[in-house]
């Protein structure tokens, strides 16, 4: 008796520790490439870690805190920095006689960090639910034409019925019809997809290109416009017919979750304030610029503060995450670049 209750407690144990290993928030996991070069191997390989630390907190840091709270911690010395390194793996690495290459997996300790941050009072921005559209196309067979609005699209047909609050398949209305088509959606058209995620009021989209695997199952392949891009495989029988569709629904949305739950900070937290520099050639493109910033989401106040010869600057305030501020910027085909203590607002490459 004594020996099964060993057992069941050791099982209990086991349970409890995978779970706390899933509940782990992705947001301190970063992947780091290194490259660098020193006076031999090894010193290369000791500056090379060193590196991956702090470019592995800076990037944590812009997910979790504000602006001034990422600042506060990135001027950390290295030997500081150390400390909340959790773990560090190597996917793949190179050495010379002088020189370190590797692409690294950095986990910062989760809890360690954020005591540091509540005892020097940096906030630490709380995840919440967002709305994410979903917009699903189907085909039998790889070398398919996908469908989307078809009323054959089984795959669609089981988002709209699934009655998901966070998960929501796109709607059909003339104005969508006008957006987004098989086409565009298979090609992951970053013009579209952002103006489908600002009619529908949407914190992101995803695009998932569902086929049969066979008989066995769906293999979906499922890219966001925030980027994230993966494939998930259903099994199943084809057979099932709409059974498998709706059980599909309940596995990507499982894999899903956690990825939303990865991304989605509160759009009521503290607000954060920058200086951001625009260069322009014509004060009317600089008019225009304004307008587009003012109908991001996330953006509270725009404040110029000194106009110049083809420039101007301003201060720049949000709420949220700094994520959420990228994604809002590139829909309208900006970007910030970081320079220091101040950020330079440019248009992105085509435009």
């Amino acid at each position: 008796m004594l020996r099964l209750k060993t057992i069941c407690l050791a099982l209990l144990l086991a349970v409890f520790f995978v779970s706390l290993v899933q509940a782990a928030d992705e947001r301190f996991t970063v992947e780091i490439n290194v490259d660098v070069t020193d006076s031999d191997a090894a010193k290369a390989r000791e500056r090379a870690m060193n590196e991956a630390n702090r470019a592995a907190i800076g990037a944590v840091a812009k997910r979790i805190t504000t602006a001034d709270g990422a600042a506060r911690l990135i001027t950390m010395s290295d030997a500081q920095l150390i400390n909340f390194v959790k773990e560090v793996s190597v996917a793949d690495e190179k050495s010379s006689a002088v020189r370190y290459i590797a692409n690294l997996r950095v986990v910062l300790n989760e809890d360690m960090l954020k005591e540091y941050m509540r005892e020097r009072d940096i906030p630490v921005l709380v995840q919440s639910s967002s709305k994410i559209l979903i917009v699903p196309l189907f085909r039998e067979f790889s070398s398919d034409r996908p469908m989307l609005w078809e009323s054959s699209n089984l795959w669609k047909q089981a988002w709209d019925q699934s009655g998901s609050i966070n998960f929501v398949s796109v709607p059909a209305s003339g104005i969508n019809y006008s957006i987004i088509d098989a086409e565009k959606a298979e090609s992951v058209d970053g013009e579209a997809l952002g103006k489908l995620m600002r009619v529908n009021g949407a914190d992101d989209v995803y695009v998932l290109d569902a086929t049969y695997d066979g008989i066995d199952g769906l293999i979906v392949r499922a890219v966001s416009y925030s980027g994230d891009n993966r494939t998930i495989r259903v099994p199943g029988s084809r057979s099932a017919g709409m059974e498998l569709f709706n059980s599909a629904v309940h596995t990507v949305k499982a894999q899903l979750e956690g990825k939303l739950a990865e991304q989605t900070l509160s759009e009521n937290s503290l607000e954060t304030t920058e200086v951001v520099i625009y260069n322009f050639e014509r004060l009317g493109e600089w008019v225009q610029v304004e307008k587009a910033l003012r109908t991001v989401p996330v953006i509270s106040n725009i404040e110029v503060q000194a106009m110049g010869t083809k420039k101007v600057q301003f201060k720049l305030s949000f709420i949220g995450s700094y994520d959420k501020l990228v994604q809002g910027l590139r829909a309208r085909s900006l970007q910030l670049l970081e320079r220091g203590n101040y950020f330079v607002l440019e248009k992105t490459l085509g435009d």
